[in-house]
């Protein structure tokens, strides 16, 4: 991907990191909805529920927010070093996990249990730390679509402290909100191929990556 807000690709960046928004949108809400009650990508939650969990005695919330986390590390890991020695690789990485998700819900019916949803948990989150880490080694710490808190204070400081609204921010939150109450409705409606929604909308989002990529090669 290249530099968001370049003079051809920032458009079409724009675009790429809407779409990966929603994909991690829709993602957060299929491991809360889904899998166990826990998220993909907010590391936050995540370790509290962690703690919770200790606390509490109800291990197996906090064992399934820990093995979030550790699938995120491992995600976070692979994608790092795809994104450095293979460029926009990572997200090819990606589709893959997702895709062999989706294929195995659909498989499951949309009702896997025991080992078969703790694998896919493990998988999705994964994906998760696979997209964000690449997307920060390709784009910058500056671009992100699933860490939200430092984003919307960073939004919320500069309208405060310059008066400027920064509008790409909102826009990026709004698309985590709109892709997970889009998981939500298809898993009301059509369960057993929700999982395909998020890998769908990473499908989309890599195909924006090659479109600017060729448009930016061939000068326009």
């Amino acid at each position: 991907m290249s530099t968001p807000g370049s003079e051809d690709g920032g458009g079409r960046d724009e675009r790429a990191q809407v779409l990966l928004t929603l994909t991690a949108g829709a993602v957060n809400a299929f491991g809360f909805l889904s899998l166990g009650g826990v998220f993909t990508s907010v590391v936050t939650a995540n370790s509290a529920l962690i703690g919770i969990g200790l606390g509490s005695g109800h291990l197996s919330v906090g064992g399934l927010a820990a093995l979030a986390v550790l699938g995120y590390i491992a995600g976070a890991a692979g994608g790092s070093w795809l994104a450095a020695h293979r460029g926009d690789s990572y997200l090819a990485a990606e589709l893959l996990v997702l895709w062999a998700v989706a294929a195995g819900w659909a498989a499951a019916g949309g009702h896997p249990h025991g080992a078969a949803r703790t694998a896919l948990l493990a998988a999705v989150a994964a994906a998760m730390g696979c997209q964000s880490a690449g997307l920060r080694v390709t784009a910058g710490a500056g671009v992100t679509t699933a860490y939200l808190t430092g984003l919307l204070t960073g939004a919320v400081a500069e309208l405060v402290t310059a008066r400027r609204l920064q509008t790409r921010s909102l826009l990026v939150v709004a698309a985590l909100v709109a892709g997970a109450a889009a998981f939500a409705l298809t898993e009301r409606g059509l369960r057993g191929a929700a999982a395909a929604l998020p890998a769908l909308l990473a499908t989309a989002a890599w195909l924006e990556q090659r479109r600017a990529r060729r448009r930016s090669s061939g000068g326009g």
